[in-house]
């Protein structure tokens, strides 16, 4: 399900039916639905702790980017 909806959105962005704040809003959307989806999957620890590292950069980068846009 999630495949198929990020699969869309980049489709109507390529074929020019949505812009850029669209896009950007949709994957925001994708990105909190896998977050649920991830909260209810029972993922082995070694997974668990595979997945972390890349949390925290993408984390970190965010929250410093609202911070430099005054948010």
């Amino acid at each position: 399900m999630l495949k198929e909806e990020l699969s869309n959105l980049e489709q109507k962005r390529k074929g020019g039916e949505i812009g850029t704040t669209e896009f950007y809003q949709g994957l925001l959307e994708v990105i909190s639905k896998l977050a649920q989806e991830l909260g209810r999957e029972d993922i082995e620890e070694k997974e668990i702790k595979r997945q972390i590292p890349l949390l925290l950069t993408f984390l970190k980068s965010q929250i410093k980017n609202m911070e430099d846009r005054n948010f």
